[in-house]
């Protein structure tokens, strides 16, 4: 189906014989090249921040910021430096944000090392952007929010750092 969407995109068909122009269909984003994986990030990993490294060293590329769809919380999670978020999804009966994010590319030969990496109780999952794509990116076990402070409300982890650095 991504197939035929962009040569319909590229060659400009009409829809059969009719000449009405073929809509622009927002549900078939940009493929990235099958040699790479796309991953969204929230927190840590987000650029210039302390584990920004960990992407670019493999070979990581930014290629859009954006945000999450309306269906996210994060917080702040209790522990050692770096600081972390945990984004968790909400069901439809809990209020959710949007919540922003970087997406990178990483080389798929680099992504099984970045993921190993990645320290309890955060993990990878699927994640819906506001676009409606999904693609990639960290999750938080809903365990780790009991202790932690919901930051929601500032709409991203380079907001809620901001508000930190000038309290």
């Amino acid at each position: 189906m991504r197939l035929a969407h962009r040569l319909q995109q590229v060659y400009s068909l009409p829809l059969g014989a009719t000449a009405i122009a073929f809509p622009k269909n927002r549900s078939f984003p940009d493929l990235s090249h099958p040699s790479q994986v796309r991953i969204a990030v929230c927190g840590a990993h987000l650029s210039g921040l302390p584990l920004n490294g960990q992407l670019t060293s493999r070979q990581g590329r930014l290629v859009a910021c954006t945000t999450t769809s309306a269906d996210y919380r994060l917080y702040a999670l209790p522990g050692n430096p770096p600081q972390r978020p945990g984004l968790i999804r909400v069901s439809h009966y809990e209020q959710g944000v949007a919540i922003e994010v970087e997406i990178w590319e990483l080389p798929t030969r680099k992504f099984g090392s970045f993921v190993a990496g990645i320290p309890t109780p955060l993990g990878i999952g699927t994640l819906t952007l506001a676009n409606s794509e999904t693609v990639q990116g960290f999750l938080c076990e809903r365990y780790a929010i009991e202790n932690a402070l919901d930051i929601s409300h500032w709409g991203g982890w380079r907001n809620y750092l901001r508000q930190q650095a000038n309290s």
